[in-house]
Formats: structure tokens, C-alpha cells, sequence
């Protein structure tokens, strides 16, 4: 063997993990300057797997939900279709509905599905197609913020219903409620933000499919806007009411969110129609921000789609105050010229 082989041999020979573990972990007898560096390199190092690990069960837990949701849409119906537009706007069953049936023997908290279609019955761009859950208990009303809609802990909850709603099958609240994170993958309320971000994308997915356990109807959108999440100082906090004692209150309601939605068309509103409420997050907006979709049902014997061909950008539309103070601007909405509900 050669002088050269015996000396690279002898280096391999050297080699141990321990002179590793030296050079990553401060030593007795290191300088000063030298445990600082291992130090920070190990706090980096720490910091580094953390972040990689939530990341990685942020998108694996997503990716878990997603799957689940996807399984179940496979054997539900386009809402839609189960409506009959020339008897009625919405199909009534005696026994419960199949589908929902399955999905109430998942979760007993099971009240209903949601569905935003285009006009041809997809829900491929919006992804609103979830079940809907709901806790009646006040102790309990947030649990699926946090939980999916089989119970399980899951960031990006489920799609809920107010805890004070009733929609059962022959009674329903005169405002329903429906909760659900704006995720940015999309799922959950996710894509709601598409009615600001693109402007024609109301006048292709202008109506809502809801189902309860016997029932589906269809809600025809007649605004969207931004809203205070009610931890500050606000002008109108859209979630105090789900039901209307009054004429007044009703027209009250739905012309407070005439003044601020972004976009105007010509459905119009008359008291004794029973709206839907779809309340999402919009922290990227402004603090403590909600993004809001009002509909309300379409009446029996009505076009679905009457009224949402003329839609059109609101040049004027009432901001919260948070929107202001964020700004540090004046409150400048001008009323002189809008024409109320009612």
C-alpha cells in the first residue's frame, strides 16, 4: 500500500461523529465569540424545524380536510336541479332528503349544504359546496371555528350556522347566518373575495343553494360588503339580528347593506323575504374586517336570475368606521342620491 493510500485511510479514520456534535454544541474550553455562534446557529437551526413543521401539518391537516370534503361531494346532487322552477322555488320532501340523511349519521350537528354554482350547475369556481353544522347552545356557538364538520380539531373549521338560527323543515329564521374562514387555499369561504377581486364574476355566480334536511331553496345575491367584526366601535353590526319584529327594522337591515355594497344590481328586497347572510374574515382588508354576502330567497314563481343581469360598481358605498380610522379620513359618504328598499 502506498504512503499517499495509508495517509487517506488515516483521515477517513479520524472522522467521528463526536468532532461533529464539537462544532454544532458549545464545548468547555470554547471561546467565547465560538459558543455565541453555536448558540445562534442552534436557535436558527430550532427556529428553522418549528417553522418547517407547522407549515407542513398546516397544509397536510388542509390537504386532510380537503380530501374528506371532496369524498363527500361525490354524492351530492346539484341543488339546483332539484328544484322544480315551474311548480316551486323549493323542493320540499317528507322524509329527510338522502343525502342529507348520510350526512346527519356522520354528525347529529348536521342542519343543511351550501352550494354557490355558476350558471351551468358547477361549483368548481367558487369551491362553496360544504355541509353546514350548527351548535344551538351559546357555550358551544363558536366550536366549529375550530373544528371540522365531523368534530374533529381542524384549522379551518366548518361551514356554521348562528347558534340562534332555526332551519329545520317547515321554519327557518328570517336571517340566516352562516359562518366560514376565508383559507387561502380557497376552501371554506375562501373564494367569496372573487365577487371583489373580479368584476364580472357576480354576474356568472349570482345565486345560492341552500338545503336544510328536507328542503332546497335558492337565494338570489343582492349585495356584498365589508363589515366590522363588532370588536370596535361600529355604525352597523350585521350579525345582532336573525329575525325581524317589525316592517321598519326589516328595510332598516337590508338598505343599511344597500348603502355598502360594492357592486348594485336590481334585485330588489321586500319585507317578508327571508334573507341569508355568508360572513367571512377579511383581516388582509383592515383590522377585525368582515367580508359579507347578503341574499335573499327567491319567490315562488320568480326567474332565478331576474334583477342580477344589470350589475354594476357602486361608486359611493358606505365603508365601515374602521376603514376610515385606518386611513385617518373623514367619514364622506354622500346619501343624496340612494334610493332605498321599501
Amino acid at each position: 500500500m502506498s504512503k499517499q493510500a495509508v495517509q487517506k485511510k488515516g483521515n477517513r479514520a479520524s472522522f467521528s461523529y463526536f468532532d461533529v456534535l464539537k462544532n454544532i454544541f458549545p464545548c468547555k474550553g470554547d471561546p467565547v465569540k465560538e459558543i455565541i455562534r453555536k448558540i445562534v446557529f442552534l436557535i436558527a437551526i430550532t427556529v428553522f424545524g418549528v417553522c418547517a413543521f407547522l407549515i407542513f401539518d398546516y397544509f397536510y391537516e388542509n390537504y386532510k380536510n380537503n380530501k374528506m370534503y371532496n369524498e363527500i361531494q361525490k354524492d351530492i346532487p346539484i341543488l339546483s336541479e332539484l328544484i322544480d322552477d315551474d311548480k316551486e322555488t323549493s323542493y320540499v320532501n317528507d322524509e329527510m332528503l338522502a343525502y342529507m340523511q348520510t350526512l346527519v349519521d356522520m354528525n347529529q350537528d348536521v342542519v343543511g349544504y351550501i352550494q354557490i354554482p355558476d350558471k351551468e350547475g358547477s361549483c368548481a369556481d367558487t369551491g362553496i359546496d360544504y355541509p353546514i353544522v350548527q351548535k344551538r347552545n351559546e357555550a358551544e356557538r363558536d366550536f366549529y371555528l375550530d373544528h371540522n364538520f365531523v368534530g374533529e380539531p381542524a384549522r379551518a373549521g366548518a361551514l356554521y350556522l348562528d347558534y340562534r338560527n332555526v332551519l329545520s323543515s317547515r321554519e327557518r329564521s328570517g336571517n340566516l347566518i352562516i359562518y366560514g374562514h376565508e383559507m387561502s387555499d380557497g376552501s371554506m369561504f375562501g373564494h367569496l373575495k372573487k365577487y371583489v377581486e373580479n368584476r364580472y364574476f357576480y354576474d356568472d355566480h349570482p345565486c345560492i343553494e341552500l338545503s336544510s334536511k328536507y328542503e332546497v331553496s335558492t337565494y338570489k345575491i343582492f349585495g356584498f360588503y365589508y363589515a366590522d367584526g363588532g370588536k370596535g366601535e361600529c355604525e352597523f353590526f350585521y350579525t345582532n339580528t336573525t329575525d325581524f319584529g317589525s316592517e321598519e327594522e326589516f328595510y332598516d337591515y337590508v338598505n343599511q347593506i344597500k348603502r355598502r355594497t360594492l357592486m348594485t344590481n336590481d334585485v330588489d328586497v321586500k319585507y317578508g323575504d327571508e334573507l341569508l347572510t355568508l360572513s367571512t374574515c377579511a383581516t388582509d382588508y383592515y383590522y377585525d374586517a368582515r367580508f359579507v354576502v347578503a341574499a335573499r330567497k327567491l319567490r315562488p314563481g320568480e326567474d332565478r336570475y331576474a334583477g342580477t343581469e344589470t350589475s354594476r360598481s357602486n361608486d359611493n358605498p358606505l365603508m365601515p368606521l374602521e376603514w376610515y380610522n385606518a386611513r385617518g379620513e373623514e367619514k364622506n359618504y354622500n346619501d343624496a342620491d340612494f334610493v332605498p328598499y321599501g
